[in-house]
């Protein structure tokens, strides 16, 4: 049975390094930021600079495409999928969660618990151009994320990993219960 899970976390809360724990013979893991530095290379700062500088719908719009199109093949094909993007704006990837529907699977979400003064400093640590988010935007998720009325609070299938336990192992079960 196919599997898809969805993390849903800030900037620098470890949606990366979860998807490193995965076996790549069973799981794909798509992901906006690869998407972003293939797309506008050199680094995935690039797609920012382009947005600004007057492709702003352009740029969004193939991104997310390119991004939907990864998910049909990925699950036509077979392969268990890990989407390791924010997933904090539910509108931001409707259509992803769309098509998995039309596959009959359901997402289990995974919720990164980092605080905020944590994603600061761990985004202060990233490399400037190419990794690191404004500080004002990094926030604003923050608090969107945790809102009371947060969109993944109504989901069924949520697992909340706080960044002071074994989120490795936690999310190694997550990975083998779902």
């Amino acid at each position: 049975m196919q599997k898809v899970i969805g993390t849903i976390g800030c900037p620098g809360s470890g949606k990366s390094t979860l998807s490193l724990t995965l076996n790549p013979l069973e799981w794909v893991t798509i992901t906006l930021d690869d998407w972003r530095q293939a797309l506008f290379p050199p680094h995935r700062r690039t797609y920012w600079d382009v947005r600004a500088k007057g492709k702003d719908k352009e740029a969004q719009a193939l991104l997310h495409h390119v991004q939907q199109s990864a998910v049909v093949g990925a699950l036509d094909l077979g392969w268990n999928v890990f989407l390791a993007d924010t997933h904090i704006v539910k509108p931001d990837f409707q259509e992803e969660l769309e098509i998995i529907e039309h596959f009959g699977i359901e997402i289990h979400w995974v919720v990164l618990s980092v605080p905020q003064g944590v994603l600061v400093k761990r985004n202060n640590m990233r490399d400037k151009v190419s990794m690191q988010v404004p500080e004002s935007i990094l926030i604003q998720r923050y608090n969107e994320m945790w809102a009371e009325d947060a969109w993944w609070r109504k989901e069924k299938n949520v697992t909340i990993l706080n960044h002071d336990e074994d989120v490795i192992g936690k999310f190694k079960q997550v990975v083998e219960s779902c």
